[in-house]
């Protein structure tokens, strides 16, 4: 929140008033827009739901080489569950040796906050070349 007012101290020093609004709707905007994003790197992500609602994410993977988003570790499916909705082929891509975008469906059935961490790499071989660990409020 800090960040916005110094921004918006800036911008109203700087210009009109109708300017300071359009750069920070464009921010707002450009926030909403990269939270649909897939996750491609290392990251950490907090999620707040009430029980009973569901959110979504998107992991790019490349099966080609065998690297994929995993779980590791068994997670308890009385707290929440998971649902891979879809894998299409991103953009760009051919379907052999291609990327692909896994959207991933969490429902929270429980109060509770549970801590999930996905690693991509080789699922057989355990590697972990990049983490994402996911914080799941619910309410």
């Amino acid at each position: 929140m800090a960040v916005i007012d110094s921004l918006w101290a800036t911008l109203s020093q700087k210009t009109d008033m109708k300017t300071a609004i359009l750069s920070i709707a464009f921010i707002f905007i450009s926030t909403l827009c990269l939270s649909q994003n897939p996750v491609q790197s290392d990251t950490t992500i907090l999620k707040t739901i009430n029980v009973g609602e569901s959110f979504e994410l998107r992991f790019a993977n490349s099966p080609g080489t065998g690297c994929v988003w995993y779980l590791p570790e068994n997670y308890d499916s009385t707290q929440v569950t998971i649902y891979q909705k879809k894998e299409e082929l991103a953009e760009g891509y051919k379907p052999k040796g291609g990327k692909y975008i896994s959207s991933i469906e969490y429902t929270g059935l429980t109060n509770g906050t549970f801590l999930l961490e996905y690693a991509y790499g080789r699922p057989w071989l355990k590697e972990k070349l990049k983490k994402c660990n996911l914080k799941i409020i619910v309410k």
